[in-house]
């Protein structure tokens, strides 16, 4: 079943499956931030290092499963698998979009 992602959602999805930290960096707003696992990471530095020691203790893949439409932005649905107690597991990506780019995402 194909999902039709805002294109800066499916960019950084492809970036995270890549477990490539600048791309997913790329997809923020200069003053972006993250919220995952009660941490706040604010900036494409900061954003950077994140994605970089996540996918380096997590080796984590998503599979988008379902989008749901936000008043500024979109939540989606996705199987997380990888080296952690659990794997897979489902979690909300909650995304906060400015233009062409993610001002927050939120992971639950």
């Amino acid at each position: 079943m194909a999902i039709n992602l805002p294109a800066v959602v499916a960019a950084y999805f492809q970036a995270e499956n890549a477990h490539d930290a600048a791309g997913v960096a790329q997809c923020f707003s200069a003053d972006g931030e993250v919220r995952d696992e009660h941490h706040l990471h604010r900036g494409p530095a900061a954003i950077n290092e994140w994605k970089r020691a996540a996918s380096t203790k997590y080796a984590a893949t998503v599979a988008p499963l379902a989008c749901s439409d936000t008043a500024d932005g979109c939540v989606v649905r996705g199987e997380v698998s990888g080296n952690f107690p659990g794997s897979p597991v489902l979690l909300d990506f909650a995304f906060q979009l400015d233009a062409d780019k993610i001002s927050v995402l939120e992971i639950t």
